[in-house]
């Protein structure tokens, strides 16, 4: 697998803001104190390469003349579901990838699926899953199953990364095991990662849909309000150029979509997201939070990435992510939201600096750990514990039940 690249560095040059709507500013002297120390409260001791083994019908796929393509991979893992529900979720998959097959014949398509396990016996299990996975999609496009040890979801997207860099493919997307695609959703990411002269980076129109959870329908009716994030392609279901992500993710970072807008966030152009684009038919479903003990964890997380992007990218650039993305709305720190009136914008803003105290928070902490030198040496995955999608429902019960048919359980990761 190739060496994935080095984080960036910041450097003086950068330290100027420049922009639609913006003079031009310097990066004031506390703020830069600030995130040097936010940068070094966190040090990674963990890394994304990981040997996999690949199942492929047929043998490996071979580059072709000229190369192009678009690779497409659902990461997943054994525990996350029983095996049948992770055959609804392929069947689903196959019928989306058919139809953009189908409305463009003259694209190649090269589908992945990526299974991790963790323990001996979770690896067993996992070959014999993917290899039936694979046998579904016999019939239909090129498929490569890549098996490999978890957990972290960045693991498999660099496997996949690998492959598609060695077949010479165009662009490589990927899809939540989560998430539910409507019919066209991947044909017409495909047509527009296309008319983008596949650069830069596309992604489905996300709509939420709130779960059985107390939590979950408290944070969907707040993130309708605030919208935090969500104005850029997200890693549910992306499509992004390979040559963005050549050589992988670095171990740095765990949020895939977090360094996808990163490296293409143009902070001095007119539009600064104008290589980020959101494909408004190209529509995705998902559920919004789950239990409350996982939903903490995964917030916390979220905002770790949040802080070691804003520490590690140039100034201009972590300021338009800042005041134009992450807290749009949060006057007087951003820009006042009314476009939709002022008791909204009020709402909004009440909102987002509620968020903000919780962001602070953990700026603190990573600001502590850089300064007495006792960094961060993980952000843990934090995922629901199973892959319920609206429309498509797991329980724990039934998903650890299959890993050990028989009462005679073996102790678990």
């Amino acid at each position: 697998m190739p060496k994935p690249r080095k984080p960036p560095t910041r450097s003086r040059r950068t330290d100027t803001a420049t922009g639609p709507g913006h003079a031009t500013a310097r990066e004031p002297l506390l703020l830069a104190h600030i995130r040097r120390r936010i940068a070094r409260g966190y040090r990674p001791t963990s890394t994304w390469d990981t040997p996999v083994d690949y199942l492929a019908p047929g043998g490996f796929p071979s580059p072709r003349p000229g190369g192009g393509g678009i690779g497409l991979v659902m990461p997943t893992q054994v525990t996350r579901a029983t095996p049948e529900e992770q055959r609804e979720m392929f069947r689903d998959l196959l019928k989306r990838v058919g139809t953009a097959c189908r409305a463009h014949p003259d694209v190649r398509l090269v589908l992945m699926i990526g299974m991790q396990w963790q323990t001996p016996e979770q690896r067993h299990e996992a070959r014999r899953r993917l290899g039936a996975l694979v046998e579904m999609a016999a019939d239909g496009p090129e498929v490569v199953g890549l098996l490999l040890r978890g957990p972290l979801k960045v693991r498999t997207l660099n496997a996949a990364i690998s492959v598609a860099e060695r077949l010479g493919l165009d662009g490589i997307g990927w899809m939540d095991d989560d998430v539910r695609m409507e019919e066209e959703c991947l044909a017409r990411l495909v047509t527009a990662f296309r008319e983008e002269g596949c650069r830069g980076a596309v992604g489905a129109t996300k709509i939420p849909h709130s779960s059985g959870h107390l939590t979950s329908r408290i944070l969907h009716r707040a993130k309708a309000v605030a919208a935090p994030a969500t104005n850029y392609p997200h890693g549910c279901c992306i499509l992004v150029a390979t040559a963005v992500v050549a050589g992988g993710i670095p171990d740095r970072y765990v949020s895939d979509d977090g360094y996808v807008c990163f490296r293409l966030l143009d902070p001095g152009a007119p539009d600064p997201l104008h290589r980020l684009r959101l494909v408004p038919g190209a529509r995705v479903h998902y559920q919004v939070a789950g239990p409350a003990g996982a939903t903490r964890r995964r917030i916390r997380r979220l905002l770790l990435n949040h802080h070691i992007y804003l520490a590690d990218w140039s100034y201009p650039t972590a300021r338009y992510y800042f005041r134009e993305i992450l807290f749009l709305g949060m006057w007087p720190l951003a820009r006042w939201d009314h476009s939709q009136g002022v008791r909204f914008a009020c709402r909004k803003a009440a909102i987002k600096w509620l968020y903000f105290l919780w962001f602070g928070a953990i700026g603190a902490e990573l600001y502590l750990r850089g300064l007495f030198g006792r960094p961060l040496r993980e952000v843990a995955w934090s995922g629901y514990p199973t892959a319920g999608a609206p429309g498509r429902g797991t329980t724990p019960a039934t998903a650890e039940r299959d890993l050990h048919p028989t009462d005679e359980r073996k102790p678990g990761p």
